[in-house]
């Protein structure tokens, strides 16, 4: 129990740092710029799609800027007064560690002026506090991505299973009217070997009657 105990608290703690924003730098146009990073238990795909979904749903839509996926003019009131521009970078944490992805956040007033945590700690703060929210954001994206996923799987099964039904139907009915068929087959052919002794009587009666 107490190694159980040990386990789960140590997974508590893991999740607990990697879900914790911090500051950072990050290579823009080959000048190291301030950034915000984060760790996210997901895969690097779901998690680039998750955070495109999620600032899309805000009413925001990105584009590539080299090597960054940005969004310009955002307004986020928990973040600061002003609008800014995102420029979000997903990264697989290690080739050991592909369900870890490194999340970089770089932060800009305007025309790339990114801002760092001596020029405004506020921002820099709020930014932290929203990428630590991902882990959330990404877990329930990748969870509706798996009941649309399943929600297919499902329907195909559906679909399946009415097919075969449909064609159980059919196959019972050509199974009742082979059966019928072979009724009939028995009937007539009772019907025949009775006609066939019958002539096959007249015939010896007709042979008797040589001379």
């Amino acid at each position: 129990m107490k190694q159980l105990f040990v386990f789960v608290a140590a997974a508590l703690i893991s999740s607990a740092a990697i879900s914790q924003a911090r500051t950072s730098t990050a290579e823009f146009q080959k000048i190291m710029q301030p950034a915000v990073v984060t760790e996210v238990l997901f895969p690097e795909k779901t998690v680039s799609k998750a955070i495109e979904d999620k600032m899309e749903k805000m009413g925001y839509k990105g584009k590539d800027t080299k090597g960054f996926f940005t969004f310009l003019g955002v307004r986020i009131p928990s973040i600061g007064a002003d609008s800014y521009d995102f420029y979000f970078k997903t990264e697989r944490k290690s080739k050991k560690e592909k369900d870890i992805t490194v999340i970089t956040m770089l932060v800009s007033s305007g025309y790339e002026k990114f801002i760092s945590d001596t020029g405004n700690a506020v921002v820099i703060n709020n930014s932290k506090a929203f990428l630590n929210t991902f882990q959330d954001v990404i877990s329930a994206y990748d969870l509706e991505q798996q009941i649309i996923e399943q929600e297919d799987i499902s329907t195909k099964a559906t679909k399946k299973l009415i097919s075969y039904t449909e064609e159980g139907q059919d196959l019972q009915k050509k199974k009742k009217k082979i059966e019928d068929d072979i009724k009939d087959n028995e009937k007539d052919q009772a019907n025949q070997k009775a006609e066939s002794e019958k002539q096959r009587q007249i015939l010896e009666t007709l042979k008797s009657k040589r001379k």
